[in-house]
């Protein structure tokens, strides 16, 4: 009984735990949503007063500075950092010392670390694996521009019985500030690759960004197929022969098989089958500068 009741406490201790940290975080979520609102109307009153005084309306730039007065007087930030201003200009040392403890006290907190996304995915639909890998390519870059660019290599292996082909692409590309592009188009590298089954295709290609960091995903759509050798197409379009047009025919099909003989493989048609096409994704992957530079 002793040890259960010891192993409650602690499982409510632990759920008190989280939910203290959940509280702690809204609050802070909280803040730093108010501390942007007040920055942001400030932003736009003072923006407007401005644009306002440059037109010579001068009764409206004075109503806005009257009303940017009264947004930086509800700011308590603000008003603590020009006492603590003031404070220093004049000396009152004991003054300032309350005052930037106030100021540090009002400051909103940060903002949480970002979480690195691996620059790497490994994903498998419908017995399609999509392997990718990215690289920071700082040869071909110029920071001071804002121009990243980065390569990637993706690595397609068939895992079904199956014979599938690669027929569409699309890219889902987010930037370090949000911006989201999307790519779509017919294959991969010009290409619309057959995988027999255990068959694997790579390719490389390359992704430029405005920000250090940012993201890729998105699905390639691919084709079941249907593999028929010749020999079966040809039977079945066969007809009624008299006795010499199918001597001749034997004897030709007896020659191409032993033509056929002499290679390792036969000839064959491909066609959809009757479940054709079917999404493939490809994994959710980072583009990063601080990781994995490359120099090429």
């Amino acid at each position: 009984a002793g040890v259960a009741a010891a192993a409650a406490a602690s499982d409510d201790d632990a759920a008190s735990s989280v939910a203290e940290t959940s509280d702690e975080e809204a609050d802070a979520d909280r803040r730093r949503r108010e501390a942007e609102d007040r920055a942001n109307l400030q932003d736009r009153l003072r923006t407007s007063m401005e644009a306002a005084a440059r037109a010579e309306d001068f009764e409206l730039a004075a109503r806005l500075r009257d009303e940017l007065n009264e947004a930086l007087e509800r700011d308590e930030h603000h008003v603590a950092k020009r006492e603590l201003a003031t404070a220093i200009d004049e000396e009152r040392f004991e003054d300032a010392a309350r005052l930037r403890d106030l100021v540090a006290s009002l400051e909103p907190p940060p903002p949480p670390p970002a979480v690195k996304v691996p620059c790497h995915s490994d994903v498998t639909t419908e017995g399609v694996n999509v392997r990718v890998m990215s690289t920071y390519v700082a040869s071909r870059s110029r920071p001071e521009s804002g121009q990243y660019f980065f390569a990637y290599t993706v690595c397609v292996t068939n895992r079904t019985e199956k014979i599938v082909q690669l027929r569409r692409r699309r890219w889902i590309i987010t930037d370090g500030d949000g911006r989201v592009e999307e790519v779509a188009g017919p294959g991969v590298v010009g290409q619309q690759p057959v995988l027999l089954p255990g068959q694997t295709f790579e390719y490389a290609s390359a992704c430029p960004l405005r920000t250090r960091t940012g993201t890729m995903e998105g699905t390639y759509t691919f084709a079941w197929l249907v593999a028929t050798p010749a020999a079966k197409l040809e039977d079945g379009d066969e007809g009624e022969k008299d006795g010499e047009e199918e001597e001749e025919a034997a004897a030709a099909r007896e020659e191409d098989e032993r033509d056929m003989d002499e290679f390792s493989t036969a000839l064959t048609f491909l066609r959809e089958g009757e479940q054709s096409e079917f999404a493939v994704e490809i994994g959710l992957f980072g583009l990063d500068a601080d990781v994995g530079a490359s120099t090429q």
